[in-house]
């Protein structure tokens, strides 16, 4: 059996260099929130205009842009609500035909019919009264 020997190093402090860095990045941490308190006022003045001229940018932007889509979906849909409108309208004389037919096949007049009726009764009115 043989006797294992450690060997104990020793660590050496490195270059102070680490430790500058890290002092230097809390220090610019400080100064950040030094400046942030002193001009936080003024920055957020600045950040708020800068947001109100954003807006108003992006809202007339907005504006146009949904102008010019409406105009083109209108373009676009014309031909289409056309055609919609011939369809209804040849689906109302259908209708319209369908209800006259079951109407006058269950003895009920049309209003053609009873139009018809007024103006011979008004007719016949009339040459009663003359008659008198």
């Amino acid at each position: 059996m043989s006797k294992q020997i450690k060997v104990m190093k020793t660590v050496k402090p490195g270059p102070s260099a680490s430790v500058d860095k890290v002092q230097q990045v809390w220090l610019a941490g400080l100064g950040a929130f030094s400046i942030a308190q002193k001009q936080g006022k003024v920055i957020l003045d600045g950040m708020i205009n800068e947001g109100r001229s954003f807006q108003l940018r992006t809202d007339k932007l907005a504006r146009k842009v949904s102008g010019e889509i409406k105009a083109v979906a209108e373009t676009r849909m014309a031909p289409v609500k056309l055609r919609l409108a011939a369809l209804r309208s040849d689906a109302e004389a259908k209708i319209e035909q369908g209800v006259g037919r079951l109407m006058s096949y269950a003895g009920i007049p049309s209003k053609a019919d009873v139009d018809s009726l007024i103006a011979r009764v008004d007719k016949l009115s009339r040459q009663l009264r003359a008659t008198r």
